[in-house]
């Protein structure tokens, strides 16, 4: 699995120090894998665990849990980041070239979707009113 991620054209930066962990660079966003043989769990820095509130991440848990296509997604607190971590689970029926261009399409979604909550959580932090209350996010137009 590791194998398809080092053809991606969005990574760089490979660090292969562990057997089944890649520690690379997704457009420029700090980012590793995992590799459990029959799936690939992607991890991306999302942001500063300083910059976002509680009552935040707890609406971003609830959207991820909420929309079918995010279910694979999930955040963790480690150190002073949070990250947003991703399951891609490999299609047997398609052949090694399938996957490394269905992958790709799953990494760039990925990483928009980090620029849309991160944009999501400034706006947020910017605002000295609710957000929340104030305005309806349409969370189900978020395709991945």
């Amino acid at each position: 699995m590791l194998e398809i991620l080092k053809m991606q054209p969005l990574i760089k930066d490979i660090d292969l120090s562990d057997t089944h962990i890649m520690c690379f660079t997704l457009n420029q966003i700090p980012a590793k894998a995992m590799d459990y043989d029959h799936s690939l769990c992607i991890s991306l820095v999302f942001t500063d665990k300083k910059m976002i509130s509680h009552s935040v991440i707890h609406y971003i848990s609830l959207m991820l849990v909420a929309l079918e296509d995010t279910q694979d997604f999930a955040l963790q607190l480690k150190g002073d980041y949070w990250w947003l971590w991703y399951r891609y689970t490999l299609d047997e029926r398609n052949d090694i070239d399938n996957e490394r261009q269905r992958l790709s399409i799953k990494l760039d979604r990925i990483h928009t979707v980090i620029q849309m909550l991160n944009s999501l959580v400034a706006t947020m932090n910017a605002s000295k009113t609710p957000l929340l209350s104030k305005y309806k996010i349409d969370a189900s137009r978020i395709v991945l």
